[in-house]
């Protein structure tokens, strides 16, 4: 076969000029915007790309195969580190697992301090059966009551009259003493009558005599008295400081008629009254009556609630009457709660003066 040089050189021309042509459309071309020649079809060479990406900080790097689930990354705890102001803190250790057969309860999130990644939920572990604990309690200070071995024990051991007064003998039988100075009430006729003072201590087994001032005694009488009735001191029994005793009088209460006499100044008349007795007048009441010279009838009554000291006085102004100088009178003192035991002492009778 003779080839024709000419033919050749044509051939090898065209065929490096569509090559030619085709390198320069894959290097100039663009893929969205060029203009593909009608009746052609455009060819691309693929050109390979490598990317390699930078892992950021505290974010695992993760590579992932085509068609395949990519694993989770487990983080791991991390310890802060603290500060030169703040105190260091502990990462707290996960709880042990659950054993077989439990539930994991999830928990309140705790709370993380700064730079701190938060670990994954603890299983909760059931609640053993406890023995519960008995609460220590603080002891409260109460007052120590005295032993009643130690108290005093007040009883009456027996009632007098001292001059129409009713005495009182009271008892200590308790194993505590009733210190000097102590008030001890008294309940006479059921009325509380009157507080009397101890002089000395009334110690255990020992007694004292008391003389009760305001309570005097006219005639025969069943007098109840109670010591200390209203309780105000500690003994060793509350229900043995009363009894009952029958008393009578050891004098008899008399007054009489001591004197008349003119008021200087408004010429009223003056009647003084005496006991002349050793006991008291206490709150007695007397009636005196006045008559003019020899007449029989009254010129005046008049009442009066007296109380005289045993030989003692009291005047009385009777009103209603001039007492002037020279007049004739008899004046009757009389006495009706109680009676009077000598009647002969009520009359005076002479001219004023």
């Amino acid at each position: 076969m003779t080839l024709r040089w000419p033919l050749v050189g044509s051939l090898l021309a065209l065929l490096a000029g569509a090559g030619l042509a085709a390198l320069v459309l894959a290097l100039c071309g663009k893929s969205g915007n060029e203009s593909v020649t009608a009746g052609r079809t455009p060819t691309r060479t693929a050109v390979s790309r490598t990317v390699t990406r930078t892992p950021k900080a505290r974010t695992p790097v993760t590579t992932g195969t085509p068609g395949r689930t990519s694993p989770t990354p487990t983080r791991a705890a991390k310890t802060a580190t603290p500060s030169s102001e703040e105190p260091a803190e502990e990462t707290p250790a996960p709880p042990p697992p659950p054993p077989p057969g439990d539930t994991a309860t999830p928990g309140p999130a705790p709370t993380l301090g700064p730079g701190q990644t938060p670990l994954p939920p603890s299983p909760t572990r059931r609640p053993a059966t406890t023995t519960p604990t008995a609460s220590t309690s603080t002891p409260q200070l109460t007052a120590t009551p005295t032993p009643a071995a130690f108290l005093p024990d007040l009883v009456l051991l027996g009632m007098f009259v001292s001059d129409d007064r009713i005495g009182v003998i009271v008892g200590n039988e308790g194993q505590g003493e009733v210190p000097g100075g102590q008030e001890v009430g008294f309940l006479v006729r059921g009325v509380v009558t009157e507080t009397e003072t101890l002089a000395s201590p009334l110690l255990p087994g020992t007694s004292v005599s008391i003389v009760l001032d305001s309570q005097v005694i006219y005639r025969p009488e069943l007098v109840l008295a109670v010591v200390d009735p209203s309780n105000l001191i500690a003994e060793k029994d509350n229900n043995n400081n009363g009894m009952a005793t029958q008393l009578t009088p050891d004098v008899a209460l008399d007054l009489g008629a001591y004197g008349v006499f003119r008021a200087v100044d408004t010429n009223r008349l003056l009647v003084v009254i005496q006991n002349p007795t050793p006991a008291p007048a206490v709150q007695v009441t007397v009636v005196v009556t006045v008559y003019a010279g020899g007449s029989k009838e009254p010129t005046t009554m008049s009442t009066y609630l007296l109380t005289i000291e045993p030989n003692g006085f009291d005047t009385v102004e009777v009103p209603g009457v001039a007492a002037l100088p020279g007049t004739q009178m008899r004046v009757v003192v009389e006495m009706t709660d109680p009676e009077d035991a000598n009647p002969a002492n009520n009359v005076w009778e002479g001219t004023i003066s």
